[in-house]
């Protein structure tokens, strides 16, 4: 069980060190009297916090080990491939999502188990070397956690072959090859920079990766067949996880199908939508729709599970943790947008998006001229992928909506805050441990000790795979169609090397990752003005490299819990890292071309509608980052004169913010400062053009299990509170795949549901009456094979020629 201080625990000042090491530094002599009494003091404050770590990690993490169990065996490379690769291509699939979801990796490790305990039964050999044990299921999930999250180079290969339209087809082609390397090389470095920073994140008693402790409870429950209700539950685990899994799939398809209001429950919207004063409703709108190209989501909620189970995990993230990001969020999101948008900060806030069924636009990922018209950021870039100088000039300044500046914002103050939070809690330390990284600190710790008998990876071997993959990288960078120098690629690597201990510190303890996307854009943006393929490349290396790497370390860490042999993790990781590369990159160009052209020879899945479920959020954002990066540049975007220069003041207030509570925390030691934790507030975890109706469900969903069912009823949230988020999100994403392929999927296999009540066109039911009949007509008039005629319904003309 995790017990109730965890979270206060986790946020204050975290030590880098093992336990008896830090007792016996806390012990150590000082002459002063007074100062003696507070190093007293400070021992014993240090002394029950680690050992409330350890009795943490007791609740779920036996101290025993069997060393003789094999591990990489057969049947694991079989297994794991099998579902990491439907996995890989499931995400991949889904990650052309409005709303992102992912299929967790938790789910292989109940569906493996039967096949496991099947293959048992085999006559024995290779694949049946003995009893399937739980150092196998554990690299299946190894292999399979790998394998289910597409490379973030997806989006940088997406955008440059099927978003960029260059006149000449030389210029802008990238072939499957050169784009199947660059993402074998952006996920392989980050792989290496995991190996390489294992001392710091993953050997230190202290640094938990809660989101391990979930797999290992369930790895425990399956194979130890322990009943930790003592029969107060009697239910196995694994047959509530099939319970919860199918309710969640029948119940999925009303939001993504039958009854989508159920997904956006505006409240706001219900009230005025029909208002018949123009200026309250467009003010009700901004604050209440939450639809992509809306508003901002205010007191809209949303029952369908698949809209925020992967962005904020509610019931796997500490509450802590999960307290602190809403607390930013929902002041960012819900007071500084609609502030700035209403006094209009940045001078066209209210002009962009005016001409859009909504009138305003607040809730895109697009650019936008001098007019407020939406540009196509692939007009931004001429035939030598540079600025195309002449389009610039006709429609400057360049404007982008207010969430969208936000966003940026936040991004720039997230970036110092970690550093500076890390520094200042963090910092002695670190520097401790990277004094002493060539001794065995770790060594009074019992599962450090346990991990001792095996091999250990040489360090030579993770330098070797980032030499490798720099070099592979240069190439790939130079000759394979990304337009980038090869001193840029070592910059990117340097500065995602860099950044990984900090942001890998604050992922350890909360579970939250803090994204180098935009630090890395602005950075590329500054020495390669004006050329947006490079700055997309450099953005993908840096950014990915360090966070596959903090995907790598948090396996790295369950190996470590679970005691398995290291060259075994290594193995895993590496083979399961290229395959899935391949996979999802093949996958994902095997989808464009299966949509085709339209009349106008542009990709269809490209340009999908505003409405559609599927209007590749993640990859429109990407490809306006990277027109506003690369193309225009941050000197021209941000730059003096600029409508968005005032966001850079984001990198000052955000190094400055730390120092308030740590300060405070320093003068009160036993007040509540230290559960302060400025980087997670100050990350926006929701991108613009996406569902924001997702904002408010997941905090209630967290509060309510992860404080009153685990504090009334602490046996039932032990045994099943992780199992029931797991068969959420099984029973969810499956629903979603079924509905995507029966009625979503393709021009000519659309089945949408007839319009009622809670199928209004909109899905939140936002826009005036006459406005949903009109989109209705049109959706409708597409369906089922068919192809509306706007001629033959003259009353919505009008009305559908705004987008």
């Amino acid at each position: 069980m995790v017990h109730s201080s965890f979270s206060a625990s986790l946020c204050a000042r975290v030590p880098l060190v093992g336990k008896q090491e830090l007792l016996e530094e806390c012990a150590g002599g000082i002459d002063e009297e007074d100062e003696l009494e507070e190093e007293q003091g400070f021992q014993e404050e240090e002394r029950d916090y680690i050992d409330e770590i350890y009795m943490i990690i007791d609740a779920v993490v036996p101290r025993t080990d069997r060393p003789k169990l094999r591990a990489l065996t057969a049947r694991v490379w079989l297994l794991g491939l099998i579902f990491g690769t439907a996995l890989c291509i499931a995400n991949t699939l889904f990650s052309f999502r409005t709303n992102t979801l992912v299929f967790p990796a938790i789910i292989p490790v109940l569906l493996a188990y039967p096949c496991g305990k099947f293959m048992e039964k085999l006559p024995r050999g290779v694949f049946n070397p003995g009893r399937f044990n739980h150092k196998e299921h554990a690299l299946i999930f190894v292999i399979c956690s790998t394998m289910a999250q597409p490379p973030y180079a997806l989006y940088n290969i997406v955008a440059q072959r099927y978003m960029i339209m260059s006149k000449d087809a030389d210029v802008m082609s990238l072939s499957l090859a050169s784009a199947i390397m660059f993402a074998i090389v952006t996920q392989c470095l980050g792989y290496g920079f995991a190996g390489l920073t294992r001392r710091y994140l993953v050997r230190p008693a202290v640094m938990l990766w809660p989101a391990n402790l979930s797999i290992i409870a369930m790895l425990n429950s399956i194979h130890r067949r322990e009943d930790v209700s003592k029969g107060q539950y009697p239910m196995s685990r694994f047959r509530f996880f099939w319970l919860t899994s199918s309710a969640m799939f029948f119940f999925t398809f009303l939001p993504q199908y039958a009854a989508p209001m159920l997904g956006a429950l505006s409240v706001i919207c219900w009230a005025v939508s029909n208002n018949p004063n123009p200026e309250t409703r467009r003010i009700a709108l901004a604050l209440g729709s939450s639809s992509p190209g809306g508003g901002v989501g205010f007191l809209s909620f949303t029952l369908d599970w698949s809209l925020f189970s992967t962005n904020f995990a509610p019931i796997t993230s500490p509450l802590w943790a999960i307290i602190n990001q809403f607390v930013g969020t929902w002041l960012f999101c819900f007071i500084v947008v609609p502030l700035c948008w209403w006094f209009s900060v940045f001078g066209g806030d209210q002009i962009v998006g005016q001409n859009t069924l909504y009138g305003f636009a607040l809730n895109t990922a697009f650019l936008y001229n001098k007019n407020g018209t939406k540009l196509s950021a692939a007009r931004f870039v001429g035939d030598n992928l540079a600025l195309n100088t002449s389009f610039y000039d006709t429609n400057k300044p360049i404007y982008i909506t207010t969430s969208f500046a936000i966003i940026y914002l936040s991004s720039f103050m997230v970036f110092t805050s970690a550093l500076v939070h890390v520094a200042l809690w963090y910092g002695k330390d670190i520097w401790n441990r990277f004094r002493a990284s060539m001794s065995e600190l770790d060594m009074d710790d019992i599962h450090a000790k346990l991990m001792s008998v095996y091999p250990e990876v040489p360090d030579w071997w993770y330098f070797g795979m980032v030499g490798i993959m720099s070099f592979a990288g240069i190439m790939v960078a130079e000759i394979g169609g990304f337009e980038l120098p090869w001193w840029s690629v070592m910059v990117a690597i340097v500065l995602a090397l860099v950044s990984m201990v900090p942001i890998g510190i604050i992922q350890a303890i909360s579970g939250q990752q803090i994204g180098l996307n935009v630090m890395s854009e602005f950075v590329i943006g500054l020495i390669l003005p004006g050329r947006i393929v490079a700055v997309m490349a450099f953005k993908t290396i840096s950014y990915m490299s360090m966070y596959q790497g903090l995907n790598f370390t948090s396996d790295l860490k369950l190996g470590h819990y679970m005691k398995i042999p290291p060259r075994s993790m290594f193995m895993a990781q590496l083979i399961s890292t290229i395959w899935a590369a391949i996979v999802s990159t093949t996958c994902a160009c095997a989808l464009f071309q299966l949509f085709g052209r339209d009349d106008q020879g542009n990709w269809k899945l490209a340009n999908m509608p505003d409405h559609s479920e599927w209007n590749l959020q993640g990859y429109q954002v990407f490809f306006s980052a990277g027109a506003l990066w690369g193309a225009i540049g941050p000197a021209r975007f941000f730059g003096p004169g600029s409508p968005y220069s005032a966001t850079l003041y984001g990198f000052l207030v955000g190094a400055a913010l730390p120092i308030i509570p740590w300060t405070l925390h320093k003068l009160q030691p036993d007040s509540w400062w230290h559960l302060i934790n400025v980087p997670l507030m100050l990350v926006i975890p929701q991108n613009p053009y996406s569902q924001q109706s997702n904002l408010i469900t997941p905090l209630i969903v967290a509060v309510a299990v992860n404080y009153f069912v685990k504090k009334y009823r602490t046996i039932w949230w032990k045994k099943y509170a992780y199992v029931m988020s797991a068969g959420f999100d099984c029973g969810s994403s499956l629903a979603v795949l079924i509905v995507c392929f029966f009625a979503k999927f393709q021009s000519n296999f659309l089945r949408p549901f007839p319009p009622w009540f809670l199928n209004p066109a909109d899905n939140e039911r936002c826009l005036p009456a006459n406005v949903l009949q009109c989109l209705a007509h049109k959706t409708m008039g597409n369906g089922f094979n068919q192809t509306y005629d706007a001629l033959m319904d003259p009353a919505c003309i009008e009305i559908l020629s705004r987008k």
